[in-house]
């Protein structure tokens, strides 16, 4: 083997183990476009805020005697929660598509274009601290 075939070798191993990690990234951990997070937050506040509140903070359960069984509390988006530990494929999903809890997030596709679905989930991280940004995903349990 000549040593230029081997630097080609080697220069291939190094390019693609350091591409892995960024590939990996793609998806999450990265901070959210702040134009589609303004776009998406006009259309919080018109489809989202009712349940979610303002900025994300959390849904107000209704007095016990008014929930009806398996009733959740819609949760907090702001990154106080634990919606930063879905990918942002997971979190389209949910917007678009609904929980599959019943009586919880209503599917808003057919109401929202997949545009709209992206600006509000820039959107929502827009309103985490950091810190959850850069652990967004399946391996927030393990980030530093």
């Amino acid at each position: 083997m000549t040593i230029k075939l081997i630097k080609n070798r080697v220069s291939i191993f190094v390019i693609f183990f350091t591409l892995i990690p960024v590939i990996g990234m793609a998806e999450t951990g990265k901070a959210p476009d702040a134009k589609a997070a303004k776009r998406g937050a006009v259309t919080f506040e018109k489809y989202c805020v009712a349940c979610h509140g303002k900025k994300g903070i959390g849904g107000i359960a209704p007095p016990p005697f008014l929930r009806g069984p398996g009733y959740i509390t819609p949760p907090t988006l702001n990154g106080s929660g634990h919606t930063w530990h879905h990918t942002d494929k997971d979190l389209l999903k949910t917007i678009l598509e609904g929980s599959p809890r019943p009586n919880t997030m209503p599917s808003w596709k057919g109401t929202l274009t997949v545009n709209q679905a992206k600006d509000v989930r820039d959107y929502v991280k827009s309103l985490w601290p950091e810190r959850s940004l850069k652990c967004q995903g399946p391996d927030h349990m393990v980030c530093k």
